[in-house]
């Protein structure tokens, strides 16, 4: 395989061709969601999710994970649960703002913009987990490391890095207000 950021561009450009299937409105809403996952997992899930596995396999092996066991599950445990609420987000009924995406550029702009927001905090919390889990994704022999020097400056700017986690719920609370105003 190629270098590790070609993945997550190919993502970061999926949800950006999706934003413009789906409009603006309704990615606004999404968005609105993925600050909630990532409030819920960088607040309350990261620092404390590893006391809990390791009670749990305490519990039921008598022993504690080894490390790289607890990366490989930490890093699974927050990527399956990010991927499930981001589908969610994206299947049936949507959680989208109100009213009607604009015309012409305008729209293709604030389309464009939102789609490379959700892209990038999608694409970037995904590289994010395997980041700060020492990359386990790279024991199955799927892509390999070390990074390139592009790939290590981005890897410095994913979301979770740049945004301190409580400020994830200050975003979601200002988007909420945003689609409850009348």
């Amino acid at each position: 395989m190629g270098p590790f950021e070609y993945l997550w561009l190919t993502v970061f450009i999926i949800f950006v061709f999706i934003a413009f299937v789906r409009k603006y409105p309704n990615e606004l809403g999404t968005m609105t969601l993925i600050f909630a996952a990532l409030f819920l997992i960088t607040y309350i899930g990261v620092p404390k999710l590893p006391a809990i596995l390791d009670k749990i396999f305490i519990k039921l092996l008598g022993a504690p994970p080894t490390p790289r066991q607890e990366e490989h599950l930490l890093a699974s445990i927050f990527s399956l649960t990010f991927i499930g609420i981001i589908f969610a987000s994206y299947a049936g009924q949507t959680f989208s703002f109100k009213g009607s995406p604009a015309s012409g550029f305008k729209g293709f702009l604030f389309t464009l913009l939102v789609g490379m927001i959700n892209g990038y905090l999608i694409a970037g919390t995904l590289w994010f987990f395997q980041d700060n889990y020492n990359y386990p994704i790279t024991d199955f022999h799927l892509l390999y490391l070390p990074l390139t020097p592009l790939g290590e400056t981005i890897a410095n700017y994913l979301p979770p890095y740049v945004v301190p986690p409580a400020f994830w719920a200050i975003l979601m609370t200002i988007m909420l207000l945003f689609r409850v105003r009348k």
